[in-house]
């Protein structure tokens, strides 16, 4: 049995389709298992704990007539974009599915129905496999950080806080003004770590400046991100991949929706998590967030204060 897996990225979104790999490995133990992932998330998937074989997503034309010597029996599309239509239509598989996008209902939340939602982005992956086999159940996801992975030394201190404050539109992001307010009136003995891709490295350096903060974005691997976050005592992100590292290992976390809402199927699968979302009349205003506020107000992100967050961190809150 030979099956092609397509999903090129981005983090969270592959962290979401583990289930899938899940139950594909668990049915066909002695299958080979190949995943197109773009290069910068190639080392993730062994962290996704299936057994599969990483391939490198490239656009020539002798990559795409590779895939096709390999005569799949099946080729499942968790992406459904252009680029990997192409690359089902040289994969030439036996049976070849494509996962549902609920487009029109995401569309008529973010226009304003208030009585349409999306379970989870799972359950959308979960309709490529309900195409080709009956009677489909999945877990949420789940991930395997390595054993014996050397991280940087860090001093252990009262409680170890995690922060990616990161994200790839701005109206997803949680103010770093926010996040200074929150480290300033924290306990002086918990610690905070500042995260984020190198890319991110501006903004998580701003808000660890001057404060009882280190920045390491940039630095770690994802299986030494994941080796952290189980020392972690708190997760806090926005709707971005962090959020749903964290959730696959059933971390303590704090997700904070701003433009996006978890009625669009963004939602951590964890029982330990925390999800702040202001619930405007205009949220979600979009489906994957934007550079600025339509309304030009940000009530989403700015409703949410530090204090919350803190409060739910010190026990103040039973847990939703």
């Amino acid at each position: 049995m030979k099956i092609l897996i397509l999903r090129l990225s981005s983090l969270g979104d592959i962290v979401l389709s583990q289930p899938i790999c899940a139950w594909l490995r668990a049915e066909y133990p002695e299958a080979r298992i190949d995943y197109v992932v773009k290069a910068q998330y190639l080392e993730l998937l062994p962290l996704l704990g299936c057994s599969l074989n990483p391939l490198e997503y490239q656009k020539s034309l002798k990559a795409h007539l590779e895939l096709r010597r390999e005569h799949y029996d099946l080729v499942l599309d968790l992406h459904g974009k252009l680029s990997t239509w192409l690359l089902r239509i040289a994969a030439r598989g036996q049976e070849s599915v494509v996962y549902n996008k609920e487009r029109g209902r995401r569309k008529k939340i973010v226009k304003g129905n208030r009585q349409l939602a999306i379970s989870s982005t799972v359950e959308l992956y979960k309709s490529a496999l309900d195409k080709a086999f009956p009677e489909v159940n999945l877990h949420s996801p789940r991930l395997y950080p390595p054993v014996d992975l050397a991280l940087p030394a860090l001093e252990a201190l009262g409680k170890r806080i995690l922060v990616f404050p990161g994200a790839l539109h701005n109206t997803k992001r949680y103010p770093s003004t926010y996040y200074k307010q929150l480290i300033d009136i924290s306990p002086k003995d918990w610690q905070y770590i500042i995260l984020g891709s190198g890319s991110e490295a501006g903004l998580c350096a701003e808000i660890a400046r001057g404060k009882r903060a280190i920045s390491m974005a940039g630095e770690l691997s994802f299986g030494q991100i994941l080796v952290l976050m189980q020392s972690a005592d708190w997760v806090i992100s926005s709707d971005s991949g962090p959020m749903h590292l964290a959730a696959a290992l059933e971390r303590p976390q704090i997700a904070i929706f701003g433009a996006t809402h978890p009625c669009l199927g963004f939602a951590p699968l964890n029982p330990n998590a925390w999800i702040l979302a202001a619930d405007l009349d205009c949220q979600p205003c979009s489906l994957h967030g934007s550079e600025s506020c339509p309304q030009r107000h940000f009530k989403c992100m700015h409703s949410i204060r530090a204090e919350q967050i803190l409060e739910i961190m010190q026990g103040k809150k039973a847990c939703p």
